[in-house]
């Protein structure tokens, strides 16, 4: 297994009105971000999790790595601390949506294993 799963979280959620940005909004008990994390873990796809984020955090099995400015710098980020790690293949979502599915994970897991 050698795909890592990046969230970015470091948006600052301009368009979404309240002092806080969506990703960081409590939804059935825990903070939005916080579903896709639990879906990647629960999928077992993925050998690293990265949270993108400006914050303090800490999350047992995630890797926690400085947001940039804007969405193109974090996943920048995400991608530079991959470097060496030798992953193959790498999943990007943004951490303010959190509606997909484990089956649509393995579904792309398996599409990149014939691309």
């Amino acid at each position: 297994m050698t795909n890592c799963f990046i969230l970015l979280a470091a948006g600052k959620g301009k368009r979404f009105t309240s002092n806080m940005p969506k990703q960081y909004i409590n939804y059935k008990n825990k903070p939005l971000f916080m579903h896709s994390i639990d879906k990647a873990k629960k999928s077992k796809l993925f050998k690293r999790i990265v949270l993108v984020t400006n914050r303090q955090i800490k999350i047992s099995n995630v890797h926690v790595v400085k947001g940039g400015k804007e969405r193109f710098d974090s996943s920048f980020n995400g991608l530079k601390y991959l470097v060496n790690k030798k992953i193959k293949n790498v999943f990007i979502h943004d951490a303010a949506r959190p509606n997909f599915s484990i089956n649509l994970l393995k579904n792309l897991n398996l599409n990149s294993m014939f691309s």
